[in-house]
């Protein structure tokens, strides 16, 4: 592996191969060109279910002269006869002007107006530029983030792509889309102050990120061993200018990515140390064209009102042949279809099951007669059934009553007899004949007062709840002592009579 990458594990290299089967069959794809100062490179990427797998990539150099003739050598065995595949291109940042300040609230900026207070040169004319704005907030803070490029060049690859049958997707700063990968990897310090150096063989981009979203970027050679002092110099030249980018605060993470054959070397002079704000090492992405044309391709998917544009206003309206959604249209068509089966196949077993069923009833005699006997039928069992229930709602359980009501004697007291009658309902002219009698004896006192068990026995019947349901008047009938023959003092019997309120 160059540049000190590290070598893939077997879980890794079992992906890959299963990415290039898989790729082969890929009906999504898409193509990244990105445009250098003077070498472009291509990059042809298929989506597979376990991720993008990079199918061809080519890089040439080339001049302004010639870009045509190298598009039409270089692009024309990537796409083969399709020329549906959506095409990205991608714009080195010399040749684009990027910038991001803070807008007031009540103002609504459009591009031009934005390009044209940034700028400030009476020597740049803004109708010799294309321009496009990404318009937000940050933390409440109204910022813009323009991107420009110049008219002529850009008109003359976007005509070079047109000539060869290819509607550019669109064009937009290849920096955005390495700034769009860092953002994803593991480890990268997310809605934070972060300044992103992408490292590469000979030149290293350092990208001010604000909450995920680029601000501002610069390119800088990188010398051998001048890195740390290439790599300090960016930090300290961007901490200065957070402010004008729209950062409420100074620089909380510096992220370098690629080249981790240096990260060693950086480590041992002090590097972090130097800085002053907490480091993190990424291996990559590499600040390299062929990786710029692959991340272009790899996010061509991106919603549009989150991506830059520079050549929405040169390239020609779509055909409906292109806008229109092919692959929805397959897909609801197959679904219907799906389900069209699925609900035909059902419905025939229903079907089924009804001849089934009406085969089964015509060997019931019942089920055949007249419905008006079956009604009668159903009417007298309905009648039978409420009966029934009226029984069984009117009864009384004398047994949970003798239960509870000797449960409550006195410990001298003795039950002698329970008389419960309880009539089923007779009628509005015949009242019905319920009561329940108690009769019990007590020991007489020696002095011959009546004993205070029948007043404490008669007072727990009438706080008894069971019998509050169903008899809510408790009274004393009477009370009954004798002597016997021996002159002895009988028992005192008592009779308490309970009915319905």
């Amino acid at each position: 592996m160059t540049n000190g990458e590290l070598q893939p594990s077997l879980k890794e290299r079992r992906q890959t191969a299963m990415k290039s089967l898989l790729s082969k069959f890929s009906l999504h794809k898409a193509v990244g060109i990105c445009l250098g100062d003077s070498k472009i490179s291509i990059c042809k990427v298929a989506f597979t279910s376990f991720g993008q797998h990079e199918v061809a990539s080519v890089s040439e150099s080339y001049d302004s002269d010639d870009l045509a003739d190298i598009l039409q050598k270089l692009l024309v065995p990537l796409l083969g006869k399709s020329r549906r595949i959506p095409v990205v291109v991608g714009l080195a940042p010399s040749r684009v002007f990027f910038g991001s300040q803070v807008v007031p609230g009540n103002s609504a900026p459009t591009p031009e107006g934005l390009l044209h207070k940034s700028l400030r040169s009476p020597t740049i004319n803004i109708e010799d530029l294309v321009a496009d704005m990404l318009f937000g907030t940050l933390k409440k803070t109204p910022v813009a983030s323009i991107a420009a490029a110049k008219k002529n060049y850009l008109a003359g690859v976007v005509e070079a792509l047109q000539d060869l049958g290819i509607r550019p997707l669109r064009a937009e700063p290849a920096p955005c889309a390495l700034v769009s990968m860092a953002i994803k990897q593991k480890n990268y310090p997310r809605h934070k102050n972060t300044l992103c150096v992408f490292l590469g063989d000979t030149h290293g981009l350092a990208a001010y990120v604000v909450y995920d979203r680029p601000m501002a970027w610069k390119v800088f050679p990188l010398e051998p061993g001048e890195e740390e002092g290439a790599i300090l110099c960016q930090v300290r030249t961007m901490q200065t200018r957070g402010i004008n980018y729209g950062a409420d605060s100074s620089l909380e993470y510096v992220v370098i990515h690629g080249r981790p054959d240096l990260h060693a070397k950086l480590r041992e002079n002090e590097l972090p140390s130097k800085i002053g704000i907490r480091v993190v090492w990424q291996n990559g992405p590499n600040y390299d064209d062929a990786k710029l044309a692959y991340l272009l391709a790899a996010r061509y998917n991106r919603p549009e009102h989150k991506t830059y544009d520079l050549a929405r206003s040169l390239k020609a309206r779509a055909s409906v042949w292109e806008i229109f959604p092919w692959w929805d249209f397959i897909y609801a068509s197959l679904l219907v279809v799906w389900l069209g089966t699925v609900l035909f196949a059902h419905s025939v077993k229903l079907d089924q099951s009804l001849d089934a069923v009406r085969a089964q009833r015509s060997g019931h005699a019942c089920l055949s007669s007249n419905p008006q006997d079956l009604n009668q039928d159903v009417a007298a069992v309905e009648e039978k059934i409420k009966t029934v229930y009226n029984f069984l709602d009117s009864r009384i359980l004398w047994s949970e009553y003798v239960n509870n009501i000797a449960g409550q004697l006195p410990y001298n007291t003795t039950l002698e007899t329970f008389t419960g009658e309880w009539s089923l309902p007779l009628g509005k002219r015949r009242r019905p004949k319920n009561s329940l009698v108690i009769r019990a004896t007590v020991p007489q006192t020696e002095d011959g007062v009546t004993p205070k068990e029948i007043d404490d026995y008669l007072e727990k019947l009438r706080n008894n709840s069971l019998l509050a349901k169903r008899f809510g008047a408790v009274e004393l009938a009477d009370i009954k002592g004798s002597i016997s023959r021996g002159g002895k003092k009988a028992p005192i019997t008592f009779t308490i009579v309970c009915l319905p309120k």
